[in-house]
């Protein structure tokens, strides 16, 4: 399952992504994981949640970005869900190529059994092709 968290610029999304994750300890057998292009939410979740600071590693499209989430996947197949906030800040698409990332998610959210809580600053009208994974 992929679910979208998507508003404005300093409307709480980070917030309550952070609260979602720790709270998801409780009732997770599987691994957490958690991605943000900074270091700012670490010291915010859970120890038990495995951080990344995406701006580590040469990260810069879609592609490259979809292709580092299956590698995570390849290396541990307990994770159960990734918790991706801020997916525009790092990697830059045209609403299109998001649109069409989301597809490929979904595909490896159902493959694999994993799910995905993402957020997205979006000032103007959210594509179409979105809509389906608001929360």
């Amino acid at each position: 399952m992929v679910t979208l968290i998507a508003g404005k610029k300093g409307s709480g999304k980070s917030k309550e992504i952070v609260k979602q994750a720790n709270d998801e300890l409780n009732t997770t057998k599987g691994n957490l994981i958690f991605i943000d292009d900074d270091n700012r939410p670490m010291y915010e979740l859970h120890h038990d949640i495995r951080f990344i600071n995406l701006s580590e590693f040469p990260i810069t499209n879609s592609c490259e970005f979809l292709g580092f989430i299956c590698g995570l996947i390849s290396n541990n197949y307990d994770i159960e869900k990734v918790f991706i906030d801020g997916i525009m800040n790092t990697v830059k698409m045209t609403s299109q190529e998001l649109a069409d990332w989301y597809v490929r998610i979904e595909d490896i959210a159902t493959a694999y059994d994993i799910n995905f809580i993402i957020t997205l600053n979006y000032e103007n009208e959210i594509p179409e092709g979105l809509h389906r994974f608001l929360n």
